[in-house]
C-alpha cells in the first residue's frame, strides 16, 4: 500500500485529511450559520463566493512561487497563516459583522491557493508518474470521501453542540497539525530541466513564467479540452451548492443535522468513487470516461432536486459522488501526468483559476436566480448546463490522452543480471536512453538529468 511503504506520500496524505476535515466542518456551518442569521440565500452564497474568488486573483503568483520556492515551505506557511486568520470567524455574532466572515474566508482561501497548486505538484515529484500516481490520486479521493462522509455529520453535530465558535478552533487546530506533518516529510526537489538563472526583474521573470505555463496549457490539447469540460461541470456543481442549503431547509423541512447527513451519503460515493476512478483512469479510454461521469452526475442531480423527499434525496446525493470523485480524479491525473514537474504549480494554478472562475460565476448565478426564479426553475436550467458537458466532453477529448510527459527527475544507472539499465528517482520503470548516454551513465556512475 502506498501510503505505507511511501513515507513521505502517506504524511502529505495525513495532513491533507486533517485540514480537509476541518475545512468541510466549516463548509456545512459558514453557510447554515449565514443563512441562519440572515434568511438570506444572497448572504449564504456570497459567502462561498468569498471562499472561490481568490483563486482567480492569487493563482498565477501561486503557481510560479510553486514552482521556484521549495514547495515544503510554502505549504507549512499557508497552513500557520491559515491557523491564524480562520480564528477572526469567532468575533462574528451578527449581521453587523458579515463583513468580517467574508473577509476573513476570502484571505483563508487565498492563502489555501498557495497551498493547492505545491501540494498537487509534489504528488508526481514523491511517487513517479507511473501505476503509483493513479495510486495516489485514489487514496486521495478516499481522503476526499472519508472528509464528505464523516465532516457532514460531525459538522453538523458540532454545530449543535459546540456552535460555530467550537468549530471555528477545530478548524484551526487541523491547520496546525497538518503543518507540522508536512514538515516532518523533508525538502522534496523540483527538476529545473537544466535551466539557466534568470538575471531580469522579478516582474518580467513573474509574467514570463506565468505566459510560459498558459502557453503550455492552452497549446495541449488534452488538458485544453479537459479544462473546457471541467470548468463547465463546476460551474453547474457550485449553482447547485449554493441551492442545496435553502432546498434541504425550505423544501424538505431539514434542518443542519440533515444537511450533515446528506454531505456524508456523498462522502460514501466518493469513497467507492476512488476505485472506479482509479479503473477509467488506468482504462485510457478518456472520452468515454468523462462523458459518463458527467452523465451520471446530470442524472443524480435530476433525481436530487426533482424528487422532493429526503430519502430520495439522500439516495441520489450518494449516486452522485461516485461519478463526481471518479470525474475529479480524472482530471488531476491528467492535468499531472501531461504537465513536466518544472511547470506543473504554474499549470495546476492556471487550471485553478479557471476551474474557480466558473465556480464564482456558478455560485453567483445559482444565488441570484435562487433569489428571483422559482427553485425547480432554477434546476431545470443548471442541470441543463450540467448536460452541456457531457456533450462536450464527448465532442472535444480524444478517446485516449495520448503519451504521458517525459519524467523528470534523476536517472541513476545500476547494472543487474541483464546488464546496465537506467531508473529514475521515485519511478520504478525503466527508461530507455540513448546507447552512448546509457554507457557513460554506467561507466561513470554520475547521475546527470534525464532529457
Amino acid at each position: 500500500m502506498i501510503l505505507v511503504r511511501n513515507r513521505r506520500f502517506g504524511l502529505l496524505w495525513s495532513s491533507t485529511l486533517l485540514s480537509s476535515l476541518g475545512n468541510w466542518l466549516m463548509i456545512v456551518a459558514v453557510p447554515v450559520y449565514v443563512y441562519t442569521m440572515t434568511g438570506s440565500t444572497l448572504s449564504s452564497g456570497f459567502a462561498f463566493v468569498a471562499q472561490t474568488l481568490p483563486a482567480i486573483v492569487f493563482a498565477p503568483l501561486a503557481g510560479v512561487l510553486a514552482d521556484r520556492w521549495d514547495r515544503r515551505a510554502v505549504m507549512v506557511g499557508a497552513d500557520l497563516l491559515r491557523m491564524i486568520i480562520v480564528l477572526a470567524l469567532i468575533v462574528v455574532d451578527d449581521p453587523g459583522t458579515l463583513w468580517l466572515l467574508y473577509t476573513a474566508m476570502f484571505f483563508e482561501s487565498a492563502i489555501g491557493h498557495f497551498f493547492q497548486p505545491a501540494a498537487r505538484a509534489v504528488v508526481p515529484a514523491i511517487v513517479g508518474r507511473g501505476d503509483d500516481l493513479e495510486a495516489a490520486n485514489a487514496w486521495n479521493t478516499v481522503a476526499g470521501g472519508i472528509v464528505r462522509l464523516a465532516g457532514g455529520p460531525l459538522g453538523g453535530a458540532l454545530y449543535a453542540l459546540l456552535g460555530f465558535d467550537g468549530l471555528v478552533l477545530i478548524d484551526s487546530a487541523t491547520y496546525l497539525l497538518s503543518a507540522v506533518l508536512i514538515f516532518a516529510m523533508g525538502r522534496v526537489r523540483v527538476a529545473d530541466n537544466g535551466r539557466q538563472p534568470d538575471t531580469s526583474s522579478w516582474l518580467a521573470t513573474f509574467w514570463g513564467q506565468v505566459r510560459e505555463g498558459l502557453a503550455f496549457l492552452f497549446g495541449h490539447f488534452v488538458l485544453r479540452a479537459t479544462l473546457i469540460v471541467s470548468s463547465l461541470f463546476l460551474l453547474a456543481n457550485a449553482a447547485l451548492n449554493v441551492l442545496l442549503v435553502p432546498y434541504v431547509i425550505d423544501v424538505l423541512g431539514g434542518d443542519a443535522s440533515d444537511v450533515g447527513v446528506l454531505m456524508a451519503a456523498l462522502g460514501g460515493g466518493f469513497l467507492a468513487s476512488a476505485y472506479v476512478g482509479n479503473v477509467l483512469s488506468r482504462s485510457g479510454l478518456l472520452r468515454m470516461s468523462f462523458t459518463g461521469c458527467l452523465t451520471g452526475i446530470t442524472l443524480c442531480f435530476a433525481g436530487l432536486f426533482l424528487i422532493h423527499h429526503f430519502v430520495a434525496a439522500l439516495v441520489f446525493i450518494a449516486l452522485a459522488g461516485l461519478p463526481g470523485g471518479a470525474l475529479l480524479m480524472l482530471v488531476q491525473v491528467q492535468v499531472q501526468r501531461q504537465t513536466p514537474d518544472r511547470q506543473l504549480g504554474r499549470v495546476g494554478s492556471a487550471f485553478s483559476a479557471a476551474e474557480m472562475a466558473a465556480t464564482v460565476v456558478g455560485a453567483s448565478a445559482g444565488s441570484i436566480a435562487g433569489q428571483r426564479l422559482p427553485l425547480t426553475t432554477t434546476v431545470w436550467l443548471v442541470i441543463g448546463v450540467l448536460a452541456t458537458s457531457a456533450v462536450l466532453a464527448a465532442v472535444l477529448l480524444p478517446t485516449r490522452p495520448g503519451p504521458a510527459a517525459e519524467p523528470e527527475a534523476v536517472a541513476t544507472a545500476r547494472t543487474g543480471d541483464d546488464g546496465c539499465a537506467a531508473f529514475i528517482d521515485g519511478d520504478s520503470r525503466r527508461v530507455a536512453l540513448p546507447t552512448p548516454k546509457l554507457s557513460a551513465l554506467c561507466e561513470s556512475g554520475s547521475s546527470p538529468p534525464v532529457r
